[in-house]
């Protein structure tokens, strides 16, 4: 198996312990290591050696998640995906609603904690995801500079 086989496997296991199907991880890494204009459903297939179907669902699962997109070529009729500029921000912008909902979970266990129970946990939890989302904003502030910085060089 050449490096770059070795990189799309690995991506396939990564999103797998993440709960995501292997093929879909697969595909990420195919995507991650594409052509600029993308690749079609057969190339990917073709590629990965994996099933239409699998490939399919892979992508929707991708596009789902704002990884993905459809990157429609003049000419061709089969659609081409690819990796989808910012996504990476994207993903973590929703990841980061998710760690709100952590916080406020923290708070109502605090609010309801029962006598002589210990509320070291929950205030582990509430300080770690109040930093978090107080550090957060202005770290995602902070890449959109360099990413509207980057895009101004010639």
């Amino acid at each position: 198996m050449d490096g770059h086989e070795q990189f799309v496997e690995r991506a396939g296991v990564f999103l797998e312990m993440l709960g995501m199907p292997r093929v879909a991880g697969r595909t990420l890494g195919a995507l991650l290591t594409a052509p600029a204009d993308g690749m079609t459903a057969a190339e990917l297939a073709a590629t990965l050696h994996a099933s239409r179907a699998g490939i399919s669902t892979a992508v929707n699962h991708l596009t789902l998640m704002g990884l993905a997109e459809r990157a429609p070529k003049r000419g061709e009729r089969a659609d081409r995906f690819r990796m989808r500029p910012n996504a990476w921000a994207v993903l973590t912008e929703q990841g980061n609603r998710k760690l709100e909902t952590l916080h406020a979970l923290a708070l109502e266990g605090l609010n309801v904690l029962p006598e002589g129970a210990d509320p070291g946990p929950l205030r582990e939890m509430k300080g770690f995801y109040e930093l978090w989302l107080r550090l957060f904003p202005g770290l995602l502030d902070e890449w959109h500079r360099l990413q509207a910085e980057e895009a101004r060089q010639p």
